[in-house]
């Protein structure tokens, strides 16, 4: 952004962080998503599983969010859960 730019433009907020999950192998993801229930069946937009990952780095726990997309066919959407958080647990 330029010095000279309007005050009404502000900068874009840092992303949320992700905690470890750049650096979490995918079979461990995968293995706690694997425990989740079914997202059309669960009231609540976030969850939280716990996944042992042995010598990488012990337990930890995954935050999931339940994403919603909508077809082109009427009345038809998909409904899933995506990790958007990692962090060890002590």
């Amino acid at each position: 952004m330029s010095a000279d730019a309007p005050d009404h433009q502000t900068p874009l907020p840092d992303p949320p962080s992700n905690g470890i999950l750049g650096r979490l192998p995918s079979q461990y993801v995968a293995a706690a998503s694997k425990t989740l229930p079914d997202p059309k069946a669960t009231p609540g937009d976030l969850i939280q599983a716990e996944v042992d990952t042995g010598d990488w780095g012990g337990r930890v726990r995954l935050s999931f969010k339940k994403q919603q997309v909508r077809r082109s066919k009427p009345r038809s959407s998909l409904v899933f859960w995506t990790c958007f958080h990692a962090e060890r647990v002590a």
